[in-house]
């Protein structure tokens, strides 16, 4: 049942817009491993971001839809309304940055990520046309989870990541990061006042979960294939990065955990004041306005 609709964050938090200007074709043309000379964790996060402006769009589209129903039937609250416009543009400058980054891979030659992201984007379409908007949402809500759950990962428990990328990198992870943050619960509540089924819920993250492993899995062997390093010893170092006991699934579990309980919301935990000790720690080279806290 569809009631008044309200946003969960908490009060000293404003939803901030910031655009960043970053140039990955310098930076990968001379050296695309550009984490410590990496190329597993290079590619990986190489692999991971080239699925984001396609994704972000789709985010953008189902929670616009969304709020649309909603204010249809004078349900949706303003702050909440304004925390979806906020949102919307965020995610926009999101895909902006990623798409610039995916063009220079291709444009230092790994051409079939053009392919990879023509393929993403007739789905995304395909499901925008054919699938309603509460089961865009919850599977947006899903993802915005898995993009905020990352965001804490690599600056909380892998922040060697950012300390040890190179600049461009860095200070895009680090917005990133903190964006996702920022707007963490927008999806999840506009999905709460759609739906709030917790069945629906959890169909909306074990679908993107396998659609992100599928997704990412193919650029990521292309990547290594490309480069070819996709041998018995590498694919040794990609399984122990992703599922070794300090690796990318164990540091997400407690959170994955955390998601299918039927009380979870994104607002339990609130990771503002680290990132910024982190931001401005390390004096990343952005003129960026930090967390509202």
């Amino acid at each position: 049942m569809i009631h008044h609709c309200l946003s969960l964050h908490p009060n000293n938090l404003k939803i901030i817009v910031r655009n960043v200007k970053n140039d990955y074709y310098s930076t990968l043309k001379k050296n695309v491993y550009w984490y410590k000379n990496d190329v597993i964790v290079s590619h990986f996060f190489n692999a991971l971001q080239a699925t984001f402006p396609e994704g972000e769009k789709f985010f953008i589209q189902a929670a616009n839809d969304g709020a649309n129903i909603l204010t249809r039937k004078g349900v949706l609250d303003q702050k909440l309304k304004d925390d979806v416009e906020s949102f919307i543009h965020q995610e926009a400058l999101h895909s902006q940055q990623h798409t610039l980054w995916t063009d220079a891979l291709i444009k230092i030659g790994y051409k079939k990520m053009a392919k990879y992201n023509n393929q993403l984007r007739n789905v995304s379409l395909w499901f925008r046309k054919n699938v309603p908007v509460v089961l865009r949402l919850a599977i947006t809500a899903a993802a915005e989870h898995y993009t905020a759950s990352l965001a804490f990962l690599f600056t909380h428990v892998k922040s060697e990541i950012l300390t040890e990328s190179l600049l461009p990198f860095r200070n895009l992870l680090l917005y990133h990061a903190m964006e996702e943050i920022e707007h963490k619960s927008v999806c999840y509540d506009l999905y709460q006042c759609l739906s709030g089924n917790y069945f629906g819920r959890l169909f909306g993250f074990y679908f993107i979960t396998l659609d992100l492993m599928i997704s990412i899995y193919i650029r990521y062997r292309y990547l290594l294939k490309k480069d070819g390093v996709w041998d018995k010893n590498n694919r040794r170092k990609v399984r122990a990065y992703l599922f070794g006991r300090a690796g990318i699934i164990k540091g997400l579990l407690s959170r994955v955990k955390a998601y299918l309980k039927p009380s979870f919301h994104p607002w339990q935990t609130d990771e503002r004041i680290l990132i910024n000790n982190l931001f401005h720690n390390y004096q990343v080279q952005m003129n960026l306005e930090p967390f509202s806290v």
